[in-house]
């Protein structure tokens, strides 16, 4: 099977900034994307650290890493120089940083804590990119990464989510994926998945309406989800690593 081809990465930066230009329309701030925040944002509390230096690569418009600038000291880095002056024009105390991931000059070794959000399945060298998310980081530090499962994304109905221009890379990942990627830089030391999702194949049964509308009388509707979310059913993957080290 011949090697896919990929936009070049001027075309892509055009692409994520005429997305950024439209993130009303594209609707960003969508409810999936507030579920996601909150959960990771739960989940970078959980790890403990004290005032850490952390990047928030693939950081668009701001808003999470604003958020993040609550626990420490935070960067952000987008392709995208549309998502970036809508960043720093939003929060002016936050650093936000625009260029190529791999030619940007942030230091090695200088974070505790990098955050990637729906990064990883748009990029065209995944294992480049796991690359240089661990030259940023500290020995022991940790990776916190969200991106799209595949396992769903390969059960969705036709035409569930809207067509994509070719700038638009969709590299779809699952658990097991995720780990053989990072298994050479990182230690996987737990993941979830939260809003179940997809109606073909396996997830035909596990979300039927009339199953799951029989289940809610014996288990309420949180538990029901909260149950898939851990198997590995929901849309969005969210994984924390630690840097071997």
């Amino acid at each position: 099977m011949p090697s896919p081809t990929f936009p070049a990465i001027r075309d892509q930066a055009r692409f994520w900034d005429w997305h950024w230009q439209h993130w009303e329309e594209r609707n960003v701030l969508s409810e999936w994307c507030l579920r996601r925040y909150d959960t990771i944002f739960e989940v970078v509390a959980s790890l403990g650290l004290q005032r850490p230096r952390m990047l928030d690569l693939g950081c668009g418009g701001g808003w999470f890493t604003a958020r993040l600038a609550q626990l420490g000291e935070v960067t952000g880095l987008d392709l995208s120089e549309a998502a970036i002056a809508m960043a720093r024009s939003r929060f002016p105390t936050v650093t936000f940083i625009s260029g190529d991931l791999y030619k940007s000059v942030l230091p090695t070794e200088r974070f505790d804590l990098v955050l990637s959000q729906e990064v990883i399945d748009h990029v065209p060298d995944q294992t480049a990119f796991v690359d240089r998310v661990a030259s940023f980081l500290k020995p022991g530090g940790y990776l916190i990464l969200s991106c799209a499962n595949k396992f769903v994304m390969d059960r969705l109905e036709p035409g569930q989510f809207p067509t994509q221009p070719p700038q638009h890379i969709q590299q779809y990942l699952s658990i097991r994926g995720l780990r053989r990627l990072l298994r050479s830089h990182f230690r996987l030391i737990r993941h979830t998945s939260i809003i179940p999702l997809g109606h073909r194949g396996i997830l035909r049964l596990v979300n039927s309406r009339r199953l799951n509308s029989l289940l809610v009388r014996m288990i309420p509707h949180r538990t029901l989800d909260a149950l898939k979310e851990r198997a590995g059913l929901g849309y969005t993957l969210i994984l924390v690593a630690r840097r071997h080290g």
